[in-house]
């Protein structure tokens, strides 16, 4: 009898213990697999230039780029850029752009030209706060042909202290894309 009064002491307590100790299990904050940037490219300039879709590709989601597509371009002209980002490791593809655009306080694209003037870039979207996003912007190409580079990177930059800290260029906070497109303006 004492042994079974010890026996269910044991249980007792384990079965309290455990209950009190449960561990809060939360869902993990992965990123978004990107395994596509898709820049499409629409003249203001002449109507009758074709819409131009360029992508940067990682199929295999591994961080190796698979290919980017030259951007095209003709010289001295105005074009509406847009910008996806796609998962198309899923079937069907998954649209991860609309959860930039959910989250666009948050969200920060930053667009580089090597040489400088090669494309100037103009964000036209903004978010809640009025801070630019970067999903639909104006470029323009040189006056002259040239080659060159386009780097597009996403920044993820959340509040600090409540405040937006957009900084409108590659400074602060964390990565989610960064990829570069060789550039001919013809």
């Amino acid at each position: 009898t004492l042994f079974r009064s010890h026996i269910f002491t044991c249980i007792a307590l384990f079965i309290v213990s455990s209950s009190c100790h449960k561990e809060k299990v939360e869902p993990g904050d992965d990123n978004e697999l990107i395994t596509t940037v898709k820049l499409e490219f629409k003249s203001i300039t002449n109507s009758s230039l074709p819409t131009k879709s360029f992508y940067w590709r990682d199929i295999q989601g591994d961080g190796v780029m698979d290919s980017a597509d030259p951007i095209v371009l003709s010289k001295n002209t105005t074009y509406e850029m847009n910008v996806s980002l796609l998962d198309e490791t899923k079937r069907p593809v998954f649209d991860i752009s609309e959860e930039v655009e959910e989250e666009s306080d948050v969200h920060l694209f930053v667009f580089k030209s090597n040489p400088l003037g090669l494309l100037n870039v103009q964000i036209k979207d903004l978010d809640k706060n009025g801070m630019p996003i970067g999903l639909r912007c104006e470029i323009k190409s040189q006056f002259a042909p040239g080659t060159g580079k386009f780097n597009v990177l996403l920044k993820h930059q959340p509040p600090v202290n409540g405040k937006s800290v957009k900084t409108g260029n590659e400074e602060g906070g964390s990565t989610d894309v960064d990829v570069t497109f060789p550039v001919v303006v013809q």
